[in-house]
Parts: C-alpha cells; structure tokens; sequence
C-alpha cells in the first residue's frame, strides 16, 4: 500500500528504491548496458501478458532474476507506462460574482464586505458586530464608504441612462438635483454610523497613513455638505496623525490624490486652520507637478473655497492643467475649475477695494515687468478656459443644469467670452428644462444677461413656462434675476411684457422676505428696462428699500459668489466698503423715478446714508468711490423735494475735487441740486463750462429738469444749452 501511494505522490523513482528493497532478492551490477537490454527493458515494461517473456529483465544498469520481483513492484509496473509527468487543471468550480453578502471570516473578507456595502443596515451591521476586529484600514474604509450610501427621492434624483450615452468609467447613473437632501431615514441612520465611527477614529489614527486620513476627512466633509453632520470631533486627531513632526508623514509618503482629498475636505468641513494651511500649501505647491487633471481639480476648488488660491498657485494649477489634458475631466470637474477661478477673481476684487485699490483678478505689480507677467498669467487662463470649455462641450449630453449654471456665472465673473460655450450650455439647459430647479435657471439667465449673449429658444420656454402656472414657491431672489435678465437682454414681446408684470406682482408679495437690498436693486434694474409704472408695486419696492437701508443690510457683491457656493459674510460685504450701498441703492432710485412713483421717506434715507459715507471718508469724501455716483444720489433726492443742505455741502466738495471725473450729466444734476437745496452756485463756476459745451450728451429728462433750475438760478447761458437739448429732434417733412 505504501508503494502504491509513493507511486502517485512521490513520484516512480523512489518506488523503483523501495521494490527493490523489500524484494530482499540478489542484485547483480551488471556490465555497461546494450541495446538488446534495453529492448528487453521496454518489452517487460510495456508487457500486458502473464507469461514471462524474458527471464532476466534491467533496470537501470542492475540486472535481477524475474521471479524475485515483489508484488507491489508488479503493480508499479504495470502503471509505469509513462515517465513524463503531466499537468493537468482541475476549475473549482464558484460563484460568477461575490457580492460579500455572507458574514466575513478573515481580515480581507471583512475589509471586502465594508468596501462593497449596498446600504447603510449592510455598513451600520459589520461596524456593530466586527468592531474589534476592525483596524485604521477598516475604519477608513467605513468612513470613506458612508457618503455614497446616502438615499434621496426618486423626485430629487435624475435618471442619465434617458440620454441614452454610454457612461465614462466611475460615473454614477443617477445625478441628484440641485439642493437635493437626503431622506429623513438615510440622514438619520448615516449621522448614528457617521457619529460611531467619529468616535473608534481616535482609537487607530495612530496607525494612519497619509491615505487613510485623507479618506476620512474628505469623506466627513461630504457628510457635513450634504447635511448630514455638523462637525467633525475627531478632525483634530487625525490631523495630528498626518502633520505631526512638521509634515513628515506626509512629505515622506503622501501622495497627490492625498493631498487632493485632505484639502477637498477641510474646505467642506470649513477647517480654516491658517498655521496649517501655511505649511500645507508650499508642500502642495510642490507636489502639483504630479497630480493628476482630477486631483488637480480637487485642489484648486479647494484653494478658493479656504480662500487660499494665490495668483502663483493658480498660475502653477493652469500651466499644469494644461500640460495633462482636460479632455478626461467630467462636465462637473470643468465647472468647478471654472468655479475656482471665478472666486478667487472675486475675492482679489473684494481685497482691492477693501484696500482703496481698482481692479482685481491675477495682476502683477507696477512697471513693465508687472504688465508682462499680468499678460503672460492672462495668456494661460484662456488657453486653459479654451481647454475646459472644448472638454464640455464634446460632453454636451452628460451636462447638469447646475455643471451649466456655474459656468455661465464664471465666465460673467472671469470676463471669459466663448463664441460657441453659451449656445451649448443654453442648450443643454434647455434639454434639461423640465428636472431644473429654479435658482438653476435664474442663475443662467443672469449670467447670460452679463455675457450680452441672447438665447432666444431658451428665453422663450422660461416665459412659457413661467405664465403657464401661478408663481407658487419661488425665491425673491429668483424673480429678481430672471427681471433682470428680460430686462437687460431688451425682451419687449408682448409675452415678455405679460411676464414682466406676473413676476413685478409675484415680487411685491414676497418682498417682506428680502433681506438684502442689492436684490431689490436687481430686480428694480430689470423693471426700470421696461419702464415699469405700477404704483402698488413701485410703493412696496420703495417701502421695502427704506427699511433696508435703514437697518444697514450688507449688500452682496457681485461676482463673489456663484450658484455652487454661500453668500459672502457681512464682515466681507462690509470690506467691499461703504460705497457698494450707493451702487445697490441707484437702480432703486432711477427706476422709482422713472416709473413716476414718490418716495419721499426713501429719499430722505438715501440723503442721510450719502451724507454719513461722505463723512466717513474724511474731507475728501474717500467713503464713496465715484463722485458720480454721489452727485446722482443727490440728484434723485432732491427730484423727491429733500433738503439735505450738509448732503448738499459734501456732494459738492468731492465734485469739485473730482472734476476731471465728472460728465456732463453730472454737472446739470448739481444744477438741480444747488436750485432745490439752496446751494450757491459759485463753485460750479468751474464745471458750467463742460455743461454748456457737451449739453447734447445729457438726457432728455436730466436737461429739462436742470433747464428749470438753471432758469431759476439765473444761468442764463446754461439754461439755453439745456433747453435745445431737450427738445426732440426735428423731423424733415417733404
């Protein structure tokens, strides 16, 4: 038996040993062998027969007598037919797909069963039963695994299958719609797991590397967007695994995704640690050069977003961007960059003006050297724009309306003019027209109103679809965009018409629930466009912009924020400076005028409020920005009968220290100022002479009123420039 199985297991040459052991017969070495021996070895070997066909048979040099062979040497031969092994593949035989759906009996099982996890009882099951055998990869994984377990309505969510596109690799088939939550049970269930894994990360960030920690805090910052968390209490200690020894961790085997999704998440979560994101940043900016176009996406939304993005590390993200290719970045990673850019290009504008400077954006310093770099930095952006826009539009059909809004915002911010990007996006907005909600739509009718560019098929469906239903449940802010946009883009069609007065009545009823008076100037600069006079809702505009300007609401400025990011906080509304409050307040003024509307009590406000920024600049009136704008300010208070004679006194001194920067317009306005508010006009004597040389410049409206009061000034001359300026045109007759 022992023989036997060495025969199958051990192979033929130590059974020829041990047959020729147990035999205890005579073994003769044998002369060197022949041919005939060998014939005679091949015959008994392959012999079937009984009968001994030959009486001495070799083996391998040794020569033994027939009769002497032991039994289980007669079975080895009669099995040795072939001495060549063979291999031979037996399939298990398994299951065409594992879906980890059993319970976990080893580590990589159980680290399996958390990756693959449908749903959150699944997750939420393997934490509670296998904690203690969960370690820093285990917890990570968890972690990373929560967010994309989230469910929400099938009304909040978009089928893309329905475009009938093949989808790219790692893209969900569902989108959600814009301002989407989660149901009330997934919130609830994914804030008990998010809190019971918060709570096991102190006990392994020990054990973290760079990627186990970047997981977990970009995968809480998903959490708390989406409303699920607030904070994140273990943020601190997992910073700590990662940054501790000045960054070594990190520098020794963090990688660019890493940094990526560890800057992805503490923008989410808000963590505006300035010690860390000072040494953070110089380590980034040493690592872009091998990031990846999604990671580099992921950094540079970041940036903007901690308000980090220096013009040196959006100059290196745009050259490096360029370098690896957009064409593999999804509509929504394109609208993001474009994001980025736009709010960093907002925010240099709010640090300029907060520090008395013009302009904003990217700009180098004074001198030649400064205009090249500014030149070369500009170059960059729009061939990196030019990039972005080419990637979305071959991926038109995998456009979201919100991928479409933000870019259409950007690109008013950035000044970025595509002679092809705004019909592609108004396209695929209008694709999408009946899923969008309506902060996505009023968005892109702004953004297309500030780019000059007139979607007509687009423009047409809003206003259908706007009269075909009551104005239920939209936002004030809405309404005032899409005015605007009708406005400023000279929609004067009969349908237009109607659409106006549906959305000014729909306005005026929501108008307690404004609170913030640049979207009561947005609204009045759309109805001042079509030369709105209805009185009722005129009176409540008037009404609601006194008690704005009375309460000091911030104003939001515009081009600091876009659809996919918060409001700016009044403390950086208030570093705009005082003068935005003029801008917000002028279209108020001129539309209220123009629609023959009184606003006594407003235009007492609005003189008080000019007078206190004037003061609040010094004696040059360094509180207002333009001297135009004072001088107009004035102008529209005293059209209402005010008589703010130290409004008056101020106005006139920054006029006449800002001469050169007055028009023509301007100086008639001052006319009507000095008239009403009793003001000598001896320090006009220097601006009269651009009045009476450029009278034809001035308006209609503003040079008869300004003709009145030159007559009763005695400015005899003025007055006549005025008066042929106000007159129409004679029209030759045959």
């Amino acid at each position: 038996m022992s023989v036997a199985l060495l025969c199958r297991r051990q192979g033929r040459g130590l059974a020829r040993a041990l047959g020729l052991l147990e035999s205890r017969g005579c073994v003769e070495r044998n002369a060197p062998s022949t041919d005939d021996n060998v014939r005679g070895s091949d015959s008994g070997a392959c012999s079937t027969s009984g009968q001994d066909q030959h009486p001495e048979v070799s083996l391998g040099g040794f020569t033994r007598h027939h009769h002497w062979w032991p039994r289980s040497l007669q079975l080895w031969r009669g099995y040795a037919v072939n001495n060549k092994p063979s291999l031979k593949y037996v399939p298990v035989p398994e299951p065409a797909h594992d879906d980890f759906s059993a319970e976990p009996t080893t580590y990589t099982q159980l680290l399996a069963s958390v990756r693959a996890a449908k749903s959150l009882k699944r997750l939420e099951h393997l934490v509670e039963v296998y904690a203690d055998r969960f370690d820093a990869v285990h917890v990570a994984a968890a972690v990373a695994r929560l967010p994309h377990l989230l469910r929400y309505r099938e009304a909040d969510t978009v089928d893309l299958a329905e475009a009938a596109v093949v989808l790219p690799a790692g893209m969900s088939r569902t989108r959600r719609k814009h301002g989407a939550q989660p149901r009330a049970g997934s919130a609830e269930a994914a804030a008990r797991l998010a809190a019971r894994l918060d709570a096991m990360l102190p006990q392994h960030v020990a054990h973290f590397f760079p990627r186990q920690a970047a997981c977990s805090v970009w995968a809480f910052g998903e959490l708390r967007r989406r409303g699920v968390i607030e904070r994140m209490h273990s943020l601190p200690q997992v910073l700590m695994a990662v940054t501790r020894g000045n960054l070594q961790p990190l520098r020794v085997h963090g990688a660019g995704v890493d940094f990526a999704q560890l800057l992805h998440g503490l923008a989410k979560l808000g963590h505006d640690d300035e010690p860390l994101l000072d040494a953070l940043l110089p380590l980034v900016e040493e690592r872009l050069g091998g990031m990846q176009q999604r990671e580099l996406q992921m950094s540079v939304w970041a940036l903007a977003a901690l308000r980090r993005a220096t013009p040196e590390l959006l100059e290196a993200v745009a050259q490096q961007l360029r370098s690896t290719g957009t064409a593999f970045l999804l509509p929504s990673a394109c609208a993001s960059v474009f994001w980025a850019y736009a709010k960093a290009e907002g925010q240099a504008r709010l640090a300029a003006a907060a520090a008395g400077g013009e302009g904003g954006g990217a700009r180098g310093g004074g001198g030649g050297g400064g205009g090249r770099r500014h030149a070369r930095v500009a170059a960059t952006r729009a061939k990196l724009f030019d990039s972005l826009a080419a990637s979305m539009m071959a991926q038109t059909l995998l456009l979201a309306p919100q991928d479409v809004a933000t870019t259409l915002w950007a690109c008013s911010v950035l000044g970025y003019h595509h002679s092809q990007l705004p019909a592609v996006l108004g396209d695929a907005l209008l694709r999408a027209l009946p899923s969008c909600s309506d902060a996505e739509v009023a968005s892109v009718l702004e953004s297309l109103a500030h780019l000059g560019y007139h979607h007509a098929p687009l423009m047409d469906a809003v206003a259908a679809s706007i009269l075909a239903e009551p104005v239920v449940a939209a936002e004030p802010l809405n309404i005032a965009r899409v005015l605007y946009a009708y406005g400023a883009l000279a929609r004067r069609g009969p349908r237009d018409l109607q659409l106006v007065g549906t959305l000014a009545e729909a306005l005026a009823a929501r108008l307690p629930r404004v609170q913030r008076l640049d979207t009561v100037a947005l609204a009045c600069r759309g109805l001042g466009a079509f030369a709105y006079d209805g009185q009722g809702v005129l009176a409540q505009v008037a009404a609601r912009a006194e008690q704005l300007l009375q309460a000091g609401a911030p104003p939001q400025v515009e081009g600091a924020a876009g659809p996919s990011s918060p409001s700016p906080s009044p403390a950086a509304a208030a570093a705009a400076g005082p003068g935005v409050e003029l801008q917000q307040l002028l279209p108020v003024l001129r539309c209220l005028d123009a629609g023959g509307c009184p606003h006594f009590q407003l235009a007492v406000a609005a003189a008080r409020v000019l007078d206190d920024r004037l003061r609040a600049g010094g004696g040059g009136g360094g509180g207002v920005r333009s001297a135009g704008q004072a001088v107009e300010v004035l102008y529209y208070c005293a059209r209402q009968g005010v008589e703010d004679k130290e409004a008056a006194k101020a106005v006139l001194e920054k006029a006449v220290q800002h001469a050169a920067e007055l028009r023509a317009a301007d100086v008639a306005r001052l006319v009507v100022c000095c008239q009403v508010m009793g003001q000598p006009t001896a320090q006009l004597d220097g601006l009269l002479p651009k009045l009476i040389n450029n009278a034809a410049s001035v308006d209609a409206a503003t040079a008869r009123a300004a003709a009145t009061s030159a007559a009763a000034l005695g400015l005899a001359d003025v007055a006549q420039a005025l008066q042929a300026a106000s007159e129409p045109p004679a029209i030759a007759t045959a």
